[in-house]
This record gives structure tokens, C-alpha cells and sequence, in this order.
């Protein structure tokens, strides 16, 4: 990613955290996907005020990323951009909660991400110990298909826990997501603020933007030849004569 792409990403990070807008440029236009998307997360959120906050900060997010043209960067995306303020966590009533966002990179979910299409999201906070339960929530969207959607974050361990975890079906596209909601520990309930991201997802195996490019004046080197298969009795496979 180059210094350009670079400044600009820091722009709009910093635009979402303190919760105002830089405006590109605006023109009388048909509802976006992308408007219509977020006129969709809007109407879920309802009256929730901490949902409704999510939402806001992620449309500004939005709204941003396509009005610079980073939405169509491939490959550019991979974080959320800054850590949650938390509060609450017994013990530590003031801390942060860091939540990321992984593409899935093969055909299955192994649980550590989905498979290609998906998005698996995943916080954890500073506070030692282990949760109880997961009031955490995940808001995003594409935008590239315009698909949106709002789930909580209530995958369970295979010890019953909660995982603070969730995977979605996002479709291939620049998605942007944010993060918020509650985890309750013993003793205690974090209260954790929204982050914003946007996240790079494909269909298929990312392509190797570093790869070196090949010369045209370069024959490509040869194959080699795959080993004869051997079958029992250590008789090379193929035709041979009967002895």
C-alpha cells in the first residue's frame, strides 16, 4: 500500500473516531447500493441507541471509502481501525478491546476463519479471566454487492463459552463492519464502544499482488516428468513383458 493510500486511510479513521465527516464531493444521484444498505442497518438498529451509534459510524465509514475510490483497492483491506474504549471490566474499569476481521482463505471453516465469500470477526478484551456471556453485535456491509446484515457475536468453545466470535456470508466485495456491544465476566459487565474496518473478501485464492511479472522473452522452463507409479511386487507400472 503506498504512502497516498496510506494518508488517506488515516484521514478516514480519524474522521469516523471523532465522529465527523469529510466531504468528497456530493452530486444528486439514484439511491447507491451502498445508501440502500445502510438505510437497511439503520431500520434494524430501531431505537438502540448503541446500535444506532454503530451504525452511524460505520455509514460515515461508508460513505467515505467509496467517495475516495478505496472501496476498489484489492487487497488493501484487512483491520479495524482503531481499538474499542471499554469500560465496566471488573478489575479494570477502564480498558480497550481489540476486534479483528479475517477473510476465509479456503473452501471450509475451520474455525479459525470461513471459507471464501465469508468474514469471521473476533474481539478480546484486556480483562484476564473468561467470559460468561456475549452481548457483542456486528454490523456490515458490502460494498460492492450491497448486502448488509446485523449478528451477534455468539459463537460457544467447545467448553460452552462464549467465543466472541461470528462468521458471515458477506459475498466477495470491500466490506465495512463495526463492532459493539457488552461481554459479561464474573463479577462484572464490559461495556465496549464501536469500531469501524473495512475488510478485502474474495471468492477465490487472493491473487499474489507481489509475485514477480514474467519476462515474454523468457521460455517458460519445462514440466518435469512425473515418476513411473510402482505396483506391488516392485513390477514397473505400464506394459511389460510377463517373464
Amino acid at each position: 500500500m503506498n504512502g497516498r493510500i496510506f494518508a488517506r486511510l488515516a484521514a478516514l479513521a480519524a474522521c469516523v473516531g471523532i465522529g465527523t465527516a469529510t466531504v468528497f464531493g456530493t452530486a444528486a444521484a439514484a439511491p447507491s447500493a451502498t445508501d440502500t444498505a445502510i438505510d437497511h442497518l439503520t431500520a434494524t438498529a430501531g431505537k438502540d441507541a448503541a446500535a444506532k451509534n454503530a451504525v452511524s459510524k460505520l455509514a460515515k465509514s461508508a460513505h467515505l471509502l467509496t467517495a475516495a475510490k478505496l472501496d476498489h483497492i484489492a487487497g488493501a483491506f484487512q483491520p479495524f481501525w482503531f481499538s474499542s474504549p471499554t469500560f465496566g471490566c471488573p478489575g479494570n474499569p477502564v480498558t480497550m478491546t481489540v476486534s479483528s476481521g479475517v477473510a476465509g482463505s479456503n473452501g471450509v471453516d475451520n474455525g479459525l476463519h470461513g471459507g471464501y465469500g465469508t468474514l469471521r470477526f473476533q474481539a478480546t478484551t484486556a480483562t484476564p479471566g473468561y467470559a460468561t456471556s456475549s452481548g457483542l453485535n456486528v454490523a456490515w456491509l458490502n460494498t460492492g454487492n450491497g448486502r448488509s446484515g446485523v449478528a451477534p457475536l455468539n459463537d460457544m468453545t467447545q467448553y460452552r463459552l462464549p467465543g466472541l466470535s461470528k462468521t458471515v456470508t458477506t459475498g466477495p466485495g470491500t466490506v465495512v463492519a463495526a463492532i459493539w456491544g457488552t461481554i459479561g465476566y464474573p463479577g462484572g459487565t464490559c461495556v465496549i464502544a464501536p469500531t469501524v474496518g473495512a475488510f478485502t473478501v474474495y471468492n477465490a485464492p487472493a491473487p499474489n499482488f507481489n509475485a514477480p511479472i514474467p519476462d515474454p522473452a523468457t521460455p517458460a522452463s519445462p514440466a518435469p516428468k512425473a515418476p513411473s507409479q510402482a505396483v506391488p511386487g516392485g513390477i514397473p507400472s505400464g506394459p511389460h513383458s510377463a517373464r
